[in-house]
């Protein structure tokens, strides 16, 4: 193996932030797209209870202009595309080997009758004639499905996502999918590569762990691993991750990354990164980053092991906790510079976006949380920011009022 270089944690984190577009200011408008198809995977959820969806926050963290360029880098130039389990927001040009993986097993394993083959004809010939299509702009009988009964088109839909045969082509106001025929869309979907074709399965497995690391920036042998795990789709066969903690270990020692050593963390444990990342290196010591409110989902937080280990950064998704066991609903982990210095929750409620929930460290900058609080507060569509946790005096004056 390469000797590994050496670095601090602190200029570990400076790298990884860099490396995810949350080091330094926000990114200009132009530059936004390119850097976002870089992340390569967004990870798309409903839950709107800020004002902002999971995918909207962590734009907001990133980019300087409205999260509704993200929607149409997905939607209207497709850089990005929708897929399933879990949904994320993919780049393009991945399509062709993580469609195998992101795909709804439950869907693909339920049988297809005769009559959903004939539904299923109906709903294509629909949309090939209206374009983009959701669920609600059909009628018909109810079937078995979902956490009750579904209508038979939407499970038509469902199944034909799964097969690939439509994409999500869009959202209507309700957070809808709205369906459009994958050869319209995206045609070089409709002929994927097949695992039969010769050296296919060398190359979809070097992809796999390529691609783990590509969306981590920075991770160990362990945590790619993971990430590589849940890339393949750990419900398909051979999907153990005692598999792929064998293959990552060969093409790590094989060279398809460059080692790392934390030299002030316990047991100073080895990092990797891809040679395509080494300008992370340069991300400077003294950063101008304005405060961030992090997403639930975040990319930063796609390994969560890591965010202790680097950032201290302790974090638990609690939206579907029962509420006597959790400490927050949505909490969004703020970022000051490379340190995570607390835990917000908050609500949209009118033209107020309430703070409901605070824990930040002493030492955090307090009048900086108060203007990343406005200015999340005006992309939600607030006209304030008010406070009903139980925060001192000097913490409320710091976050609350009219946004700009």
């Amino acid at each position: 193996m390469t000797i590994p270089r050496k670095a601090s944690a602190s200029e570990l984190r400076r790298f990884l932030l860099d490396r995810q577009g949350l080091w330094g200011a926000f990114w200009p408008e132009a530059q936004a797209p390119a850097r976002a198809v870089d992340l390569a995977m967004w990870q798309i959820d409903s839950i709107r209870i800020t004002g902002l969806r999971n995918q909207e926050i962590a734009w907001a963290a990133r980019s300087a202009s409205a999260p509704s360029h993200f929607y149409d880098l997905l939607y209207g130039q497709s850089a990005l595309v929708e897929t399933h389990y879990p949904i994320f927001a993919t780049r393009r040009d991945w399509l062709a080997h993580m469609s195998e993986s992101l795909a709804d097993p439950a869907t693909l394993r339920s049988p297809v009758t005769k009559r959903l083959k004939k539904v299923m004809q109906e709903v294509e010939d629909y949309i090939r004639a209206n374009g983009p299509t959701g669920p609600g702009s059909f009628k018909s009988r109810r079937i078995v499905g979902g956490f009750n009964t579904i209508k038979e088109t939407t499970r038509a839909l469902e199944v034909m996502f799964a097969q690939r045969k439509l994409v999500v082509a869009g959202r209507d106001k309700n957070f809808q999918r709205l369906f459009d025929l994958t050869e319209r869309r995206l045609p070089e979907l409709t002929a994927p590569p097949s695992p039969r074709a010769k050296d296919w399965r060398k190359g979809y497995e070097d992809f796999l762990i390529r691609s783990a690391l590509h969306v981590l920036k920075l991770a160990t042998t362990e945590q790619i691993a993971q990430r590589t795990h849940h890339h393949y789709g750990p419900w398909r066969p051979g999907g153990g991750i005692k598999r792929w903690r064998e293959h990552v270990a060969h093409a790590l020692e094989s060279g398809v990354a460059i080692p790392v050593q934390a030299t002030d963390l316990p047991d100073q444990p080895v990092y990797w990164y891809l040679p395509e990342d080494e300008a992370g290196w340069n991300a400077s010591a003294v950063s101008d980053s304005p405060t961030r409110l992090l997403a639930p989902l975040d990319h930063l937080l796609y390994s969560r092991p890591r965010a202790k280990a680097l950032f201290n950064l302790d974090y638990k998704f609690e939206a579907y906790t029962p509420a006597h066991k959790r400490r927050f609903y949505f909490a969004l982990p703020v970022l000051q510079g490379e340190r995570a210095v607390g835990m917000v929750d908050g609500k949209l409620d009118g033209k107020t976006w309430w703070l409901r929930r605070l824990e930040l460290a002493e030492d955090a900058d307090a009048e900086q949380l108060g203007l990343a609080l406005r200015r999340f507060a005006a992309l939600a569509g607030a006209e304030q920011v008010g406070v009903r946790a139980k925060i001192p005096q000097r913490l409320k004056d710091a976050v609350r009022g009219k946004v700009k």
